[in-house]
């Protein structure tokens, strides 16, 4: 079993935590009824669970999101080190698989530039270069 909840038990864990919070809200309200002096330590408690849960999630977030880049970084740089063999390869073909292979590189390069979070991606020759060469 994966370590990713399920729609299922997402589901199931919050409605766990809904009904937790219900109860633990309506017995400190009828505690507090009784006792008006300490809506100040009920709020600071509540205050800081909200801050715990916040700060859990912005982690497991954060570590997410950093994982996603480097697989990223180190698919660019895959597809790149792949598209220099191929521009290195264009002297031996003919003409017409030069242009069709060209054409797909500046496609795969566009989809590099544009696609990727961030922006910036390190620069490769221009297909106008190479067709100097071949």
């Amino acid at each position: 079993m994966s370590d990713v909840p399920n729609a299922r038990q997402r589901l199931l864990i919050a409605s766990v935590t809904f009904f937790t919070v219900l109860i633990l809200g309506y017995g400190a309200d009828a505690v507090l009824v009784r006792h008006p002096t300490w809506i100040f330590i009920d709020d600071l408690i509540l205050a800081i669970l909200a801050a715990l849960v916040v700060y859990q999630y912005e982690r497991e977030r954060s570590r997410l999101l950093a994982e996603k880049l480097r697989v990223i970084r180190e698919m660019n740089a895959y597809v790149r080190n792949e598209l220099q063999i191929l521009y290195a390869s264009l002297e031996h073909l003919d003409p017409g698989r030069v242009r069709t292979i060209e054409h797909s590189v500046e496609r795969i390069d566009w989809a590099l530039r544009e696609l990727l979070p961030g922006g910036h991606v390190p620069e490769m020759p221009a297909v106008r270069s190479i067709r100097r060469s071949a």
